[in-house]
């Protein structure tokens, strides 16, 4: 029958060898993940650049879009000053409509 010192020790260099087993494994995962060693996952490398790039794009699509870079698409104040033209228009013709009508009613302005 083993001394309780010895089954001691028999679980202690288990447990020494699981950690180490465990260990090695990490290791062996990061290495995987971090294939040019630099000390960040590939993956994430990969995401950060592809994400700088969209940004990169992005920015450039809107330059274009915006010749005379005040932050607005150019497109965008076209519409916007045809639609207050518009609204401009309509008004004005509301107004003579109505000043027509009291004309016709005899109320004169």
């Amino acid at each position: 029958m083993m001394d309780f010192k010895g089954l001691l020790e028999k679980a202690k260099e288990a447990a020494r060898s699981v950690a180490q087993e465990a260990e090695k494994r990490l290791q062996e995962i990061k290495e995987k993940l971090d294939q040019d060693k630099d000390g960040r996952p590939d993956v994430l490398e990969k995401a950060l650049e592809e994400a700088e790039k969209a940004l990169h794009e992005a920015k450039s699509r809107l330059a274009d879009l915006d010749q005379d870079k005040d932050g607005v698409p150019d497109k965008l104040k076209e519409v916007s000053e045809l639609a207050k033209k518009a609204a401009e228009a309509a008004k004005a013709k509301a107004e003579e409509a109505a000043r027509l009508l009291r004309e016709r009613l005899g109320k004169g302005e």
